[in-house]
Parts: structure tokens; sequence; C-alpha cells
């Protein structure tokens, strides 16, 4: 078994629900700036709301390697923001008298068949964010947040069966302290990990440099660090300069 107690973290760019944050993002910078670009607070709002969808997702896949709980944590914040960025998207809809669109409308379909069959980019809905009826442009956008809070629902449905499995990094530690204790074959590979030589960099090109012995001259026998690209760089350091 392995002693690291720290899982790699695949990236949060690979998430389905960033991207579609992104995307969210971008058409709220676009719709407020052509439908509310007179009410600089309610652009404000839309655009904190609408970053904060994006960047607490970011930031809590990031810190999924040292901590569970901030995760899960910084992932529902980022859900929450969406669910008020979408109150302010209803709120102009109703405001203009304009209809609210459901799962079933033709339109509302269509985005969805896009998100299951097209990559997730701003350009796959272009046409339909950029439109120019404010009903599309809102509804669109809207629909995009639905899917979103769906994608964090699952998320944090499952970073939670996670932590029930594996636990957090606590146990992790704990796990890997207890295994290095109860195994002497681990202790001795990391032992001697640890007391293994690095190599330094040559002076002269950067490259690694091998242990070597000299075998003429006033240093016959004594061992220095010459570089790897011998003969065509002839860069040296001696054993007690490294040390």
């Amino acid at each position: 078994m392995s002693l690291g107690f720290i899982p790699p973290n695949s990236g949060y760019k690979k998430l389905k629900s960033y991207q579609k944050s992104v995307i969210i993002y971008d058409g709220t910078i676009y719709f407020c700036n052509r439908f509310y670009w007179n009410n600089r607070r309610q652009t404000d709002q839309m655009e904190q709301a609408a970053r904060s969808g994006k960047q607490n997702n970011a930031e809590g896949s990031m810190a999924s390697a040292t901590s569970k709980q901030t995760e899960i944590h910084l992932t529902n914040v980022a859900r929450a923001s969406l669910g008020e960025l979408m109150e302010d998207y209803e709120d102009f809809l109703r405001i203009n008298k304009l209809p609210i669109w459901d799962k079933n409308h033709p339109t509302a379909i269509q985005i969805t068949e896009l998100s299951r069959h097209s990559e997730e980019i701003y350009e796959t809905y272009r046409s339909y964010i950029e439109n120019e009826s404010p009903e599309v442009s809102a509804n669109t956008i809207r629909h995009l947040i639905l899917q979103a809070m769906l994608m964090l629902n699952k998320q944090i449905q499952r970073l939670e069966q996670d932590f029930l499995k594996e636990g957090g990094i606590r146990e992790r530690m704990t796990n890997a302290r207890l295994e290095y204790r109860n195994n002497p074959s681990s202790q001795s590979s990391l032992s001697s990990m640890s007391s293994s030589p690095t190599s330094p960099l040559c002076p002269l090109c950067n490259s690694p440099m091998k242990c070597r012995t000299a075998r003429v001259g006033a240093n016959a026998g004594k061992s220095f660090w010459g570089c790897s690209k011998y003969p065509d760089c002839r860069g040296t350091i001696s054993m007690e300069a490294k040390g």
C-alpha cells in the first residue's frame, strides 16, 4: 500500500458544473450590460452571484485534497449563489411580464439537448443568450442555472458518500501512520528514500549530474559530480562543495 494520504485532484476545469458556471458568468455579464445597463447596483449583485457560483466551485475542488469539509461547504456556497442568481432572472421576467419557461418549453428542450450532446462552451449557447428577445436571453441563462444547480446537487451527494466511505484527511493521515508503524518494509523504503543522495544540477548547462570517480591526477580515486552530458559538457562539482 502507498504511504501517501493526500489524494490526487483531477482538476476543477473538468467538472461539468464548473464549465456550465463559466457560461452562466459570461452570459450574465452580457445580459447585465444589455438589459441592466442603467442599474449598476443590480448589475453588481448579479455579476457577483454569478462569479461566486463559479469561483466557489473551483476553490472547493482545489481544497478537496486536504479538507473534504471545506470542499462540501464551498460547493454548497456555489449552489446557493446560483440559486440567488436564478431569483434575479425570475424577477426580471416577472417584472417585465415575460413568461418563465418550464422544462417542457420547446426552446428549453433544445437547450437541454445541447447540454447532452455538445461541448460545454459559451459558443454552444451564444445564439440563445445573445438573442434580441429578453425573454429568450433571460430564460436561457435561467435554464442553464437550473442545470448547473442539479449538477451541484449530485456533486454534493457524491462528496457526502465519499466522506462516509473514505473519511477525511485526518482519517487518511491516521491510516497512513498506522501502516508505516506496522509495516517494516514501508519504514525501510521510506528511510531509503530520505537518505538517498540527490544529484545537483550542472553549473554550466543545468543538466542533472552523475557521481563519478577520478581516475588520474591528484584526485584519483576520489568521487565528484560530473555532468551527465559529458563529454559535450565538462561541468563538475566536488563532493565537498555539494555537501
